[in-house]
């Protein structure tokens, strides 16, 4: 998938054209609040945290892909113009072998399994530039929603996998287990749930240009 400039903040000049793409708006949901190096002048995101988002974005991506399949082509076309159906067609053929390592074993499905690359290419740096860090939340969303448009079941077994671990991460942390909040965007809401909140709002305020 090529790279692309995200914008972080709405442009004064705003229209359709320069509108941000729904995965821009994920993107921008996922590194709010992470934790970054107060000594570069760069803006650095630390390894652990981004790891946290990126699964969180996946896991993300399969649920909205699972209530809007839907709209996934138009969510791809927008970060993808002409070249949605190649990019799924190269990302089903991943997923498949992917699923067939994973469910040859006794091991339950977790998001993880199907970004393990990416996590272990984060996991080696310990510091993270902005564009790699938009850029991998940016592909670990959109290859779960193109994981919901091929293999649906698996999608949701996987949004429920994530799910379950928030619920566990929260309890947790309410007594007193953990050492720091759970990660994500509002970590209290279902997936599902999250996914309605902000399809609907970015169809209220920005749109699909269709």
């Amino acid at each position: 998938m090529p790279d692309r400039v995200i914008p972080l903040h709405e442009p004064d000049d705003f229209n359709e054209e320069n509108a941000l793409a729904f995965t821009d708006v994920i993107v921008i949901l996922y590194l709010e609040g992470l934790p970054r190096d107060p000594n570069s002048e760069d803006v650095l995101y630390e390894s652990g945290p981004l790891t946290e988002a990126v699964i969180g974005s996946f896991a993300l991506g399969c649920a909205v892909g699972i209530k809007y399949y839907d709209k996934i082509q138009s969510i791809l076309s927008q970060t993808h113009p002409g070249q949605v159906e190649p990019i799924i067609n190269q990302c089903k053929a991943s997923l498949v072998e992917q699923i067939s390592q994973v469910t040859s074993g006794m091991h339950v499905l977790e998001p993880e399994d199907f970004i393990d690359e990416l996590l272990k290419a984060l996991e080696d740096s310990i510091k993270i530039d902005t564009e790699t860090a938009q850029n991998s939340i940016s592909m670990s969303f959109e290859y779960g929603l193109i994981l919901a448009y091929t293999q649906k079941p698996v999608a949701i077994a996987l949004r429920n996998a994530f799910d379950r671990s928030q619920q566990e991460a929260i309890t947790e942390f309410e007594l007193d287990d953990g050492d720091e909040f759970p990660p994500g965007p509002d970590p209290y809401q279902t997936l599902q749930n999250l996914s309605s909140e902000i399809m609907e709002a970015y169809e209220a305020d920005i749109g699909f240009n269709e």
